[in-house]
């Protein structure tokens, strides 16, 4: 991908004159050189455009064929500059008999960060960025937080339910905060006792009673014996160390143990994205042995949670919600609107495995503008929606070069992510080449709050410029979407533009 060039202001501290008032009038030619008789330059200039893979699985967890060190030179060939890799945090499951499910129960593990430790997980990431410079990683985990059963193993079909209904998790670099994530099945923990501890005193309750009937007549003795050995086990079965307010017991629990991660996340300064929430993988249920694995779409929980970073709007299957007047250009509008406190961004999710997979690790990319490489500026760049995704197929990438909104009086403008008040109309410019200089036809629509309001056609290298005349007020937002006739496509993040 192209480097960003420098800004205007930077352009112009450059130079050094002795004499003050010639390089007055230099300048003063300059600037109204810029702003009447040439085309604008734009506020992405002041960035680097650094092109990565998000979603990247290795052999750390066993689910990819290739080590986090072999993807980085993957990576290095095809021009990629940053990894977030996102092998699971967690692979557990579990199924207990009533009423003792934590105790008498079956479980099921695989590696996993959690499992080999936070700590190597983390070390691995920082003795590569040591060792070299190409590709910056990042770290991050994939997480399913939550699952519930149906059926039983001796009757109906035994079900889990939204087992791939993940997350990703990305940036927390402290060990613990892996070690503490609120999920099912994790171990002993402490977050939660205040919760979860008066349930349990009921049972201690009960054992404390036991003790005084054991001290009676025969009878009540027995009794009490029963009741101490039950009243115990259950005790210890619903103990308030667990390390999830839920339970796969309980049915549905909608959108609050995935509320409940996203909230860990943000107070440890992390970004969370769904993953593929169309996914049809697990929709009419996959067998694994005795057990369904059964997940149905999942894109309406966007609507239902909140303080999460974004989604993947580009990945391998389909996906709906990026159309105009869909999912995501609702969400969009409940930002504009207020009903959102923040707005949600989009990525593409990379999910690359390698081994036979016909799947490139360049095939699905989030380019950032940034102003360094660095973790830091990338972390913020998907924070802040300053980014733009695209998937290639087998034909060249995509480079939006270039997409502002600005103000048709001049001054005001705005880049991916950011947010602009205008007094004038709105002028949306855009240039879209490849990265090899090839020629490829391509339909560019501009969205505007949920609504294709142009379209255009061509051959790249191409630059576009819409003034919109529409006579609105409030707060939109624009967004780009890009399609190439043989396959590839590329989606912007969205500028919103408040109108006086």
């Amino acid at each position: 991908m192209p480097h960003g060039y420098q800004s205007l202001e930077h352009t112009l501290t450059r130079f050094h004159y002795s004499n003050g008032i010639l390089f007055k009038i230099v300048a003063f030619i300059f600037v109204g050189t810029f702003f009447l008789g040439t085309p604008q330059s734009s506020w992405a200039e002041d960035y680097k455009q650094i092109p990565g893979a998000i979603q990247v699985h290795t052999t750390f967890d066993g689910s990819g064929e290739h080590s986090l060190e072999e993807i980085v030179q993957f990576a290095k060939e095809k021009d990629v500059e940053f990894l977030i890799p996102t092998d699971h945090d967690l692979q557990v499951m579990e199924y207990g008999v009533f009423p003792l499910q934590s105790i008498i129960k079956r479980r099921e593990e695989r590696d996993s960060v959690i499992k080999i430790g936070p700590d190597r997980y983390l070390n691995q990431i920082k003795l590569i960025n040591n060792k070299q410079k190409d590709v910056l990683v990042i770290p991050g985990v994939q997480s399913s937080p939550f699952y519930y059963w149906t059926g039983t193993p001796f009757g109906v079909g035994l079900t889990a339910h939204q087992y791939r209904k993940e997350m990703l998790l990305i940036g927390m670099k402290d060990p613990e905060d892996y070690r503490d994530l609120p999920l099912l099945h994790r171990g002993f923990s402490m977050q939660y006792v205040r919760q979860l501890l008066p349930r349990s005193l009921v049972f201690l309750v009960a054992f404390l009673l036991s003790g005084y009937l054991v001290s009676q007549k025969r009878m009540i003795r027995k009794l009490g014996f029963v009741l101490a050995i039950f009243s115990l086990l259950l005790m210890i079965n619903y103990h308030p160390f667990k390390s999830s307010l839920f339970d796969p017991y309980s049915g549905d629990q909608g959108v609050k143990p995935f509320q409940e991660l996203i909230d860990y996340v943000a107070d440890r300064n992390g970004l969370t994205f769904w993953a593929h929430p169309e996914s049809n993988y697990a929709v009419v249920g996959v067998q694994l042995g005795p057990v369904t694995l059964k997940t149905g779409h999942y894109i309406e929980d966007l609507f239902h949670a909140s303080g999460y970073t974004g989604f993947e709007a580009i990945y391998g299957d389909t996906i709906t919600a990026t159309k105009p007047g869909k999912h995501w250009d609702r969400l969009l509008l409940d930002y504009c609107t207020g009903k959102r406190e923040k707005p949600v961004f989009g990525i593409a999710g990379a999910d690359y495995h390698g081994g036979n997979s016909s799947q490139l690790i360049d095939e699905f990319q989030t380019v950032v503008f940034v102003q360094q490489k660095s973790s830091t500026e990338i972390l913020k760049a998907l924070a802040a929606g300053r980014c733009y995704m695209f998937r290639k197929l087998r034909d060249p990438a995509m480079n939006l070069k270039n997409y502002e909104v600005r103000d048709e009086s001049g001054g005001s403008r705005a880049i991916s992510g950011e947010e602009i008040i205008l007094s004038g109309k709105p002028v949306v410019n855009a240039s879209i080449s490849t990265v090899d200089g090839s020629p490829q036809e391509v339909i560019i629509s501009i969205v505007r709050g949920g609504e294709k309001i142009e379209e255009f056609n061509g051959k790249t290298p191409i630059e576009i410029q819409y003034i919109d005349h529409t006579k609105w007020e409030g707060k939109q937002f624009y967004r780009i979407d890009v399609r190439k006739k043989k396959g590839g496509y590329l989606l912007s993040n969205p500028i919103f533009v408040t109108r006086k």
